[in-house]
C-alpha cells in the first residue's frame, strides 16, 4: 500500500515520463530537430524537482498544519513556481536564444500541465485532511452565516477557534 507521498511522487514520475516521450516525439517528428530540446529537458527537470520538493515538504508536515497555513503554503509554492519559471525563461532567452517563441509556448504548456497536477494534488490532500480531522461544514457555515461577523478581528478569532479545534 502506497502512502500519499509515495503515491503522488509515483504519479509525478509517470507524468514526467509521459511528457518527456510526447515532447521528444513532437520535436523529432514535427520539427525534425532534437538539438533545441535541451531547454525543454531542463524545464521538465525543473518542474519535476520542484513538484517533488513540494510533495515531500507538505506530506512531511501532515496534519500538523492548520487550514490557514495550508492555504499560505499553497499560495507560497505557486508564487515560488511562477518566479522560478520566469527566471528560467529569462536565463534561456539570454543564454541560449534558440527558437525562443517555440520554447516559450511549450514551456507555458508544461507550466499549465504541472499546475493542473499541483492543483489536483492539493485538492486531494485537503480532502484527505478533512476526512482525518472529521471536518464539519456545519461549523464553517455557522461562522459565515452570523449576522454580527462584519469585523475582521471577530472573524480572525473565530477562525483561530476553529483551527485550534482541529489541531486537537
Amino acid at each position: 500500500m502506497l502512502t500519499n507521498k509515495n503515491k503522488y511522487i509515483f504519479y509525478l514520475v509517470v507524468l514526467n515520463c509521459l511528457l518527456t516521450i510526447l515532447l521528444v516525439i513532437y520535436w523529432k517528428f514535427i520539427f525534425n530537430d532534437v538539438r533545441s530540446l535541451t531547454g525543454i529537458t531542463f524545464a521538465l527537470i525543473l518542474f519535476f524537482v520542484y513538484e517533488a520538493i513540494v510533495i515531500v515538504l507538505t506530506e512531511n508536515k501532515g496534519e500538523a498544519i492548520s487550514p490557514r497555513q495550508s492555504i499560505n503554503l499553497f499560495l507560497g509554492f505557486k508564487v515560488g513556481k511562477t518566479i522560478l519559471s520566469l527566471l528560467f525563461i529569462a536565463v534561456y532567452a539570454i543564454v541560449i536564444k534558440v527558437e525562443l517563441k517555440r520554447f516559450i509556448l511549450v514551456f507555458a504548456a508544461l507550466y499549465f500541465i504541472y499546475l493542473l497536477f499541483d492543483t489536483i494534488y492539493w485538492l486531494n490532500r485537503e480532502r484527505n485532511l478533512m476526512k482525518t480531522r472529521n471536518y464539519s461544514n456545519k461549523e464553517i457555515k455557522k461562522f459565515y452565516n452570523k449576522k454580527d461577523s462584519n469585523t475582521r478581528q471577530y472573524k480572525l478569532k473565530e477562525i483561530e477557534k476553529i483551527s485550534n479545534y482541529y489541531k486537537r
